[in-house]
Parts: structure tokens; C-alpha cells; sequence
């Protein structure tokens, strides 16, 4: 029974990396019929490179069998990467549902407030 729970949780964290690796290959900052872009045009490879950072904080955590707390505390930090930024108000929300993807990967249901609180109390 131990043996059966052991490979249950790692084919968990399985399941999360692939969920993981497959965001990690998107395009970041692409135009689409709700966002415009990235306003910054010349911060587009920092920017995703700090969202793919990001990623592989996630990825690491999923390997670590994180709970639902150390998920929540890795994104309050991930999200502080970007506030050096000063991003406009649609680029802190697309920051924030590209989050909110990092989160169904790893099937994290709520953010705790983190990702309201960094949108639009501007903590990045």
C-alpha cells in the first residue's frame, strides 16, 4: 500500500511537470483579441524570461511535492519579480492569468488573494 502511494504522488508531480513544460514552450506577450500586447515592446524577452523562471520554480516545487501553502508563498515571490517593471494595467492582468495557467498546471485552486493583490493593489 505504501508502494502504491509513493508512485501515485510521483506520477502526480509527473502529470504537473509535462502540465509545466508545455506553458514553458508558449509564446509569452502575444496580442490576442483581449490583450493588445505588451506595452513595453523592448522588456517582451525579460519578461518571459522571468515568467519561464518562474516555471521552473513551479517545476521544482512539483518535484518537491509541494502543499498548497509553499504554491502560494512561490507565487507571492515569483510575482514580486515583476514589479521593478512598472507594468499598465493590462499587462500586470496578463502577468496574472498567465499565473493563473502556472496554477491549473500544478492544479492549485485558489491563489489566496496573491494574484488580486498584485494586479490591482499594483504590488507588481
Amino acid at each position: 500500500m505504501i508502494v502504491f502511494a509513493c508512485n501515485k504522488k510521483s506520477n502526480y508531480s509527473i502529470k504537473h511537470t509535462k502540465n509545466l513544460e508545455i506553458l514553458k514552450k508558449e509564446p509569452k506577450f502575444q496580442a490576442s483579441a483581449f490583450y493588445p500586447g505588451l506595452e513595453k515592446r523592448h522588456d517582451k524577452k525579460v519578461l518571459s524570461d522571468l515568467l519561464n523562471d518562474s516555471i521552473d520554480d513551479f517545476i521544482e516545487g512539483t518535484k518537491d511535492n509541494f502543499a498548497e501553502a509553499e504554491y502560494k508563498e512561490l507565487l507571492k515571490e515569483s510575482l514580486q519579480r515583476f514589479e521593478t517593471f512598472n507594468l499598465d494595467t493590462e499587462d500586470r492582468e496578463y502577468v496574472s492569468g498567465y499565473f493563473e495557467k502556472i496554477m491549473d498546471a500544478v492544479e492549485l485552486q485558489s491563489s489566496g488573494g496573491v494574484l488580486n493583490n498584485g494586479v490591482y493593489n499594483r504590488n507588481f
